[in-house]
């Protein structure tokens, strides 16, 4: 700005977090509000302008200092440095100067972790206004771009499937060929942990054989047995196990038929059409009977067609073990084994699933376990094992092949290879027919190399993989050269890196649309862009604000949007930690083994989470929602008896306290422990996950927790934590996350709502204070709390998540104000999804990069390893 005119000074509105800065009192102090600044290649992006308030008086760099003397200097001084931090260096004349510190001490203030619990704290109004105070100068300062830079980057595991889904129409298990992936900020597909080691080439190129194999299909494959389920429960002697959170198979599954029951669903890639073996596992014992007493009717079914029915115990099975023991045993298992049946080449769904015999309940003396209910004397199915193919009777066309053989060459000798073209030469030139396959191989490589490096290709680019095509042709054939072509785009650093340059000859270069495009893509569906954007890249049309925003519309509208909740969502509440934790079995009989909730936990986080952002609602129904998703087994679980049926279906919540995150089972059990609850790390989360201020790590060796003693009085745990903070080093952080997980208390560890302590059977206190004073009652005082504080602290954490999910790397100091002005404009739409979507891809830091003086080369495979000569007996 020009020389004389001063920083605009905002101020805070009283009992609040944080103030708006007023254009009427701009315009009473003499100044004009700072000019707009112009979004890459787009309208003027409002500066740091509030909504209009009444008159406020003028805050002083003089009383602001006296506050960080009377309350911070104190420990953060040359001499103690405490937390490494010293407040010498920060200049409140201009914290632009020093933003790095100053942020830090925003952040601290904002969750109330300083000045830490116990010490002499400054009021709630005096901190809510230095820390909008500080806000706004930081902001107002804030005029030059510092978009960041992301590192050359691999696709991750996470990625990689999504990609082949689309580019292949084939779904992988990523997890089977490629390692695992490092987090860093909270996520995956941080540039930073993506690194590349001579191991990730190997089982890149590895992944690329097999995932060109099974998407082209095999028709000389040998016959191969693949197990599904735990191999002990093929061949049987005890019985046989379930897998955790399976259930106990007494109702009907989603994806089954109507009137069935129980079993479970495959999905099974089988290499060529032809004859199939499918054996299921054994169900019949000789040194017990159970489950035989009645009639158990097994069903087959692939993609939803019953190909195979029999029956397994009733009186004759029954009396036949109890006679003749294994010869019985071993007929009526014969029944379940080596069961033929014919697949077309592709991925199908192949379940097993019973008919269901009955609706009653259990006439067990005592009643089962399962809180849903249901019979107990009935069989289930664990395992299953498919061997083939036994013989090839062609290739059809898949939906994998359909993506890759956009055409096909007119001979009936395609698949030969050429050394068996001689016998062909009287029906047609061998020239000419070489010259149609290529002709055709050509367009397969281009439209396949295209899709696959998101870009328009070159010859340059499609000269190398014809070469590949070549080698495969002379020993398998045209089908044979496809695949080794289609291995070697899968195995190019096109493929497997996002590589971004960006134009211009100045420090920071803005991204070219194509690059946009895949940006924006792995942002929204962590996948390829589709034609539709390479298509308006191309034209140098997305960048366009009002094309860039229709397209964000259609794409979050995409099924392939799903990828935000599952991908960014999970990541963002670290549900990770999930597969962590096991209930114990002797507190929580009803929700361990067969009976683990925790499946279906995610799946009501995942459709609930989904709900919010792909219906473009307010961010803040994440913890204000009235409604969940459940089925019968879940909702019986929570104590919701009006819920029938596998299918999850959304339903409006009686109970309060169930509403938003912080009643969702999959939290509470998360932050809890295997056999009870966990008040601190409950309160951990809330301050990291959802307010954005992480509290600091643990010390080393934090004696345990006080347990209760036999022959003493029980204490609840409130009291025996209370007793575990009363060292003033302790309660700096528990006496502010220890609060916040209290107020959840009535929540047990598998998220089941209380009233009574476990161990004193008296009330729970699920009490806390904030700390700025508030008190809380319950989880509909926290929930408000975080709702209605005025700097929408839960927005802001939402924002700078995910932002780092966007743009694939941690944010710092130098990002805060673009978050912040994010939050101020989406505001105005209720802070909905969208808004917040749009704010973040029209950002500098998203559309723009710094450039470097050397771009570091991409790590490029040994390709030539990559083609096999259609030699694929060793994947499998």
């Amino acid at each position: 700005m020009k020389a004389g005119m001063r920083t605009a000074v905002a101020t805070v509105v009283a009992l609040l977090y944080v103030c708006v800065l007023s254009e009427r009192w701009l315009e009473g102090q003499g100044q004009s509000a700072p000019p707009a600044q112009a979004g890459p290649k787009g309208p003027a992006l409002p500066a740091q302008a509030g909504p209009k308030g009444p008159a406020l008086p003028a805050v002083t760099v003089s009383s602001q200092q006296t506050l960080i003397n009377q309350y911070c200097v104190a420990c953060h001084n040359d001499r103690l440095k405490s937390g490494g931090l010293a407040l010498s260096a920060l200049n409140l004349a201009t914290p632009d100067q020093s933003a790095e510190i100053a942020e830090k001490v925003i952040r601290k203030l904002r969750g109330g972790l300083m000045p830490p619990a116990g010490a002499k704290r400054p009021d709630a109004h005096a901190a809510a206004e230095f820390v909008s105070w500080l806000e706004n100068k930081i902001d107002s300062a804030s005029t030059v771009s510092n978009p960041g830079r992301v590192a050359l980057r691999r696709l991750n595991r996470r990625e990689y499937g999504y990609a082949i889904r689309d580019l292949l129409g084939l779904n992988i298990d990523a997890a089977a060929w490629l390692p695992d992936d490092n987090v860093k900020g909270n996520f995956d597909n941080n540039a930073a942990a993506l690194q590349v080691s001579p191991n990730f080439i190997d089982q890149y190129i590895y992944a690329a054989r097999a995932v060109a194999l099974e998407a082209i299909g095999n028709s000389k494959a040998l016959a191969e047995t693949t197990t599904y389920g735990d191999v002990a429960n093929m061949v049987i002697s005890l019985p046989p196990q379930g897998a955790p959170g399976t259930g106990r198979q007494q109702h009907r599954l989603e994806g089954m038929p109507f009137g069935t029951r129980g079993g479970f669903i495959v999905e099974h890639n089988f290499p060529t059409d032809g004859e199939y073996e499918l054996t299921i596992g054994d169900m019949a014992l000789a040194r017990e009977v159970p489950r035989m007493e009645f009639e158990n009717t097994v069903i087959a079914l692939l993609d939803g067609v019953e190909f195979y029915r029999t029956t397994i115990g009733g009186d004759v099975d029954y009396k036949a073990i109890d006679q003749t023991l294994d010869p019985a045993v071993e007929a009526i298992n014969g029944r379940l084994r080596k069961i033929h049946f014919k697949a077309t080449q592709g991925q199908h769904k192949l379940a097993i699933t019973f008919v269901h015999r009955s609706y009653a309940e259990s006439d067990e003396r005592v009643r089962t376990i399962a809180i849903e209910g249901g019979q107990e004397r009935i069989q289930a199915a664990h395992a299953l094992q498919i061997r083939g193919p036994l013989s090839a009777t062609g290739m059809s066309k898949s939906a994998s092949r359909s993506k890759i053989f956009i055409c096909y060459p007119n001979t009936t000798e395609d698949t030969l290879p050429a050394a068996a073209r001689s016998t062909a030469g009287s029906r047609r030139s061998s020239r000419a027919t070489e010259a149609s396959e290529v002709g055709c191989a050509q367009k397969i490589v281009e439209d396949l190399a295209r899709r696959a490096f998101r870009r328009p290709v070159t010859a340059e680019d499609v000269n190398p993989l014809m070469a590949f095509y070549k080698a495969g042709y002379a020993n398998g054939g045209f089908e044979g050269g496809v695949r080794d072509a289609l291995t070697a785009i899968l195995a190019s650093p096109h493929f497997l890196y996002r590589a971004e340059s960006g134009v211009g000859t100045s420090a920071t270069r803005t991204l070219t649309d194509l690059e946009l495009a895949s940006r924006l893509s792995f942002f929204l569906w962590s996948s390829l862009p589709d034609a539709e954007l390479v298509k308006l890249a191309t034209a140098s049309r997305l960048s366009k604000p009002d094309v860039l925003a229709a397209q964000v519309t259609r794409m979050l509208a995409d099924p392939r949007a799903k990828s935000l909740s599952d991908d960014f969502a999970f990541q963002w509440l670290h549900i990770k930690k999930l597969d962590e934790i096991t209930p114990d079995r002797t507190q929580f009989p009803h929700a361990s083994g067969l009976l683990d909730p925790r499946a279906t936990f995610k799946e009501e986080l995942r459709l609930f989470v989904d709900s919010v952002l792909r219906s473009d609602s307010s961010v803040m129904d994440l913890l204000t929602a009235d409604y969940t998703f459940l089925n019968e087994r879940l909702a019986m679980h929570y104590g919701i008896e009006t819920v029938k049926g596998a299918n999850f279906r959304r339903v409006t919540l009686d109970n309060p306290a169930r509403r938003g995150l912080l009643g969702k089972g999959a939290i509470l059990m998360m932050t809890a422990y295997p056999n009870r609850t966990s008040p601190v790390l409950r309160g951990a989360w809330i301050l990291d996950r959802l307010l954005g201020t992480p509290p600091a790590d643990p010390p080393l060796e934090v004696p345990s927790l006080p347990e209760n003693r036999r022959g003493q009085p029980a204490k609840t745990l409130r009291a025996r934590l209370e007793q575990h903070r009363e060292k003033a080093t302790c309660f700096a952080c528990h006496g502010v996350m220890d609060p916040l997980g209290f107020v959840l208390e009535n929540f047990n560890a598998v998220g089941q709502y209380r009233v009574n302590d476990p161990d004193t059977l008296t009330p729970i206190e699920a009490t806390g204070q904030l700390p700025d004073g508030t008190t809380l009652k319950g989880p509909d005082d926290l929930r408000k709390a975080l709702v209605d504080r005025p700097d929408r602290q839960f927005v802001q954490a939402f924002t700078e998540n995910l932002m780092t999910y966007a743009l694939g790397r941690s944010l710092d100091y130098h990002d805060m104000p673009t978050v912040r002005r994010i939050v101020r404009e989406a505001k105005a739409d209720n802070y909905r999804f969208k808004s917040i979507v749009l704010g973040v891809v029209s950002s500098d830091a998203f559309r723009k990069r710094e450039a470097e003086t050397q771009e570091p080369a991409p790590v490029k495979p040994p390709v030539s390893s990559a083609s096999t000569s259609t030699n694929t007996a060793g994947v499998q």
